[in-house]
């Protein structure tokens, strides 16, 4: 009986030793800072290693659109910017500002409720913002305002979105080859075969380092509203077949209002993340897909050690990696959005809490 005892104690004490180790701390860097009032922010640092980070916010009845800035590594920031107000500028549930960088320009991209998507670009030469330009050109088209925005080489600018020209929401999208100064003509990615896509879940796209397009988007086929990935050699003019993600089937009569996100690794590996029920995946093309956790708005970025993966688990950001067992917590929020610092170390999330637009950056 003592030996029994003394065994259980020792077991005991390791599977204390293991709990601790698995909800062990990410290592932070600095603290939580407040850098607005507002919601859905997107982040993105360009190639000299300045962040930069757009939100929307409410205005009455109007929406605004800012901007904000570091360029020491998140030691300061700029003061927030208003950068235009944009009349019904969807805000909530992916809908919001969409960012990217390129060798010249910041472009901003802003979908509003009358049904049209908007850019504007900063210019690294004179530090100046264009005036906004409509990307889609059949009017009042884009009227669920979800979309997605990536950047591929020297100044390619590429952005999809939900469109209803052809009575129901469809994929299409439109590339920029000065970024985001003018757009060429729209092209239907994907055609829904059951009168369309599915209908309330923001779109993501991801230029690999091999200049190969990748859409992601949840479809809506036989009563399952399953993720679906399609690609392009050939900067959107033409695009291969649509594959479903994943195994698995989410049968659901609605729309879960939750995209997903991807992301490709210099090798050409791809990453996606989503939600099925209430839980995180992540998937390779043509792969199984594996579960990370329970949450909602996964959203990926790649680093030397692989991706790193962040969504919120009820009023939590968890972050984990493909290296760890478990995610962490890394602060109380929603909806975070992540970016690689120039160090390929540092890793910066912003997020939403109480009306505030947050940021803590971490390594791990």
């Amino acid at each position: 009986m003592m030996l029994l005892k003394l065994l259980t104690g020792i077991f005991g004490f390791f599977a204390f030793l293991l709990s601790y180790n698995d909800t062990r701390p990410i290592n932070t860097i600095g603290s939580e800072q407040v850098l607005g009032t507002g919601s859905q922010p997107e982040i993105s640092v360009d190639a000299k290693g300045i962040m930069h980070i757009v939100y929307g916010a409410k205005n009455g009845n109007e929406r605004d659109l800012y901007y904000i800035f570091s360029d020491d590594g998140g030691k300061s920031y700029s003061s927030p910017v208003l950068l235009g107000n944009f009349s019904q500028m969807g805000l909530g549930m992916g809908r919001g500002p969409q960012l990217t960088t390129t060798n010249d320009y910041t472009i901003v991209t802003v979908g509003d409720h009358h049904g049209n998507l908007y850019s504007m670009s900063l210019s690294n030469a004179n530090k100046e913002w264009s005036k906004p330009v409509k990307v889609n050109d059949a009017d009042s088209t884009a009227k669920e305002a979800l979309s997605a925005i990536c950047a591929g080489k020297n100044n390619l600018v590429y952005t999809a979105w939900l469109d209803t020209r052809l009575g129901n929401n469809n994929l299409y999208g439109s590339l920029s080859k000065d970024g985001g100064l003018t757009w060429g003509k729209n092209q239907l990615i994907y055609k829904g075969e059951q009168k369309g896509i599915c209908e309330c879940c923001k779109p993501s796209v991801a230029m690999g380092h091999d200049g190969v397009l990748y859409v992601m988007f949840r479809n809506k086929l036989n009563g399952a509203r399953n993720m679906y990935l399609i690609s392009s050699k050939d900067n959107g003019a033409h695009f291969d077949k649509a594959r479903k993600l994943g195994s698995g089937d989410f049968m659901i009569n609605g729309c879960p209002m939750d995209g997903g996100d991807l992301s490709a690794d210099p090798s050409g590996r791809l990453i996606t993340v989503w939600r099925r029920q209430l839980d995180i995946f992540m998937a390779e093309p043509s792969k199984p897909e594996i579960k990370l956790g329970s949450g909602r708005t996964p959203v990926t970025v790649q680093t030397s050690k692989g991706p790193v993966i962040a969504w919120h688990e009820g009023e939590i950001i968890q972050i984990k990696n493909t290296d760890s067992k478990n995610s962490f917590k890394l602060a109380k929020g929603q909806y975070p959005k992540l970016a690689l610092a120039n160090d390929k170390k540092s890793i910066f999330c912003v997020y939403e809490l109480d009306g505030q637009i947050m940021l803590k950056s971490f390594r791990l």
